[in-house]
């Protein structure tokens, strides 16, 4: 009588299939969320209508560095490094949480907020023109001109 069981698949082709099977996943996947956002023109309105990071996005990435690196050593000498930031939240979050709601209570603790993100503000343009000020003439000009170069971009996909 012939012996029917059925032969082991190799290891080797069981790991390829594997991997193929995944890689085809993460493909479908990228696709998929892609359509589904819509693509390049649908990122975040956030970066394209805001001026510090329009302006920051065109500075070279040395530059970039540089400016994080000073905006979080100018917070941290400030105290308000992120830790202050989610303590600040989080007391917010109390405050939505209280029985009886206190509307004044959450519309002052609001108005902080507005009053740190306005000093941040400050000091993140202050750090912008001292780092514009260091420049050369030439890394002025071609900083003028990545900034061109995206509102040119900007403007033809708000054209759409």
């Amino acid at each position: 009588m012939a012996d029917a069981t059925k032969p082991k698949t190799p290891l080797w082709m069981r790991l390829t299939l594997f991997v193929s099977i995944a890689l085809n996943v993460l493909v479908v996947g990228a696709i998929a969320g892609f359509l589904l956002m819509g693509g390049p023109d649908r990122r975040s309105d956030r970066d394209r209508f805001d001026f510090g990071a329009f302006y920051m996005r065109a500075l070279s990435e040395q530059d970039q560095r540089a400016l994080r690196r000073d905006f979080v050593s100018g917070l941290q000498k400030e105290g308000r490094d992120r830790g202050a930031f989610i303590a600040d939240l989080r007391a917010t979050l109390d405050t939505l949480r209280a029985t009886p709601f206190d509307a004044q209570a959450f519309e002052a603790a609001l108005a902080d907020q507005s009053r740190a993100r306005a000093e941040r503000e400050n000091m993140g343009r202050a750090i912008l023109a001292n780092r514009v000020a260091t420049m050369t003439n030439a890394e002025r000009a071609a900083y003028a001109d990545r900034i061109e170069d995206r509102l040119t971009e900007l403007a033809k996909r708000v054209r759409r």
